[in-house]
């Protein structure tokens, strides 16, 4: 039986329906291979949505957001929790009153910690504009990109909470806002030992400008 013929150049009708049949038989193929390499955790860490969450252990509503949260999966050579810390940090323009050259500032510029803690911070925003409590370095195999990151839009609080590793280190706590740290909302958390002051930390290191060799 010949197929009827709508003439579009030289497209036919049959032309037309086995060609719709190799491309759902090829999205068909995918879909299923994508079903069986889709991996049920990412990088050992368990990606599962949170309660009130977006997925990627992240938490947000309209006040504020917890990304990447861990309050269990303890880092490699970790046997255990070695210390619970709570920690309390706000954030506003009246904290930048004590350093020339700043706008924006935290009440407190260093947190320390033992290796292997669990901790826990309760970020206070005291302005009407967005700020963030992040901290960066964490080992990558549990934190996406290094990061747990808290963000508060406006007058609000948020907590959250994840666990150092074993080593000693300093680490960087920032917001990542555009120009707020740059502007004064710069500190950093000394586990164990550290590894000595960051540069341009309020209240604890001297600016760091290009050229300058850092110690």
């Amino acid at each position: 039986m010949q197929h009827k013929k709508i003439r579009q150049g030289s497209v036919t009708v049959g032309t037309v329906m086995a060609l719709g049949l190799q491309i759902a038989d090829v999205q068909a193929e995918q879909a299923a291979f994508k079903a069986e390499e889709m991996p049920a955790s990412h990088s050992g860490h368990d990606h599962k949505m949170m309660e009130g969450g977006c997925g990627g252990n992240m938490r947000m509503d309209m006040d504020g957001m917890v990304m990447y949260e861990n309050k269990d999966e303890l880092p490699k050579e970790c046997e255990e929790i070695s210390e619970d810390v709570n920690i309390e940090v706000r954030a506003g323009v009246k904290y930048s009153k004590d350093y020339p050259g700043t706008v924006f500032g935290f009440d407190q510029h260093q947190w320390t910690a033992k290796p292997c803690s669990r901790i826990t911070v309760n970020f206070i925003n005291d302005d009407d504009i967005r700020h963030q409590w992040m901290i960066h370095g964490l080992p990558r195999y549990m934190y996406p990109e290094g990061m747990f990151h808290l963000e508060v839009n406006g007058k609000k609080s948020i907590s959250g909470t994840f666990i150092v590793p074993s080593s000693h280190y300093t680490y960087l706590v920032h917001c990542d806002i555009a120009q707020h740290m740059e502007k004064g909302m710069k500190a950093q958390l000394v586990v164990g030992e550290g590894r000595g002051n960051l540069p341009s930390i309020p209240g604890i290191s001297a600016p760091a400008f290009r050229g300058q060799q850092v110690q």
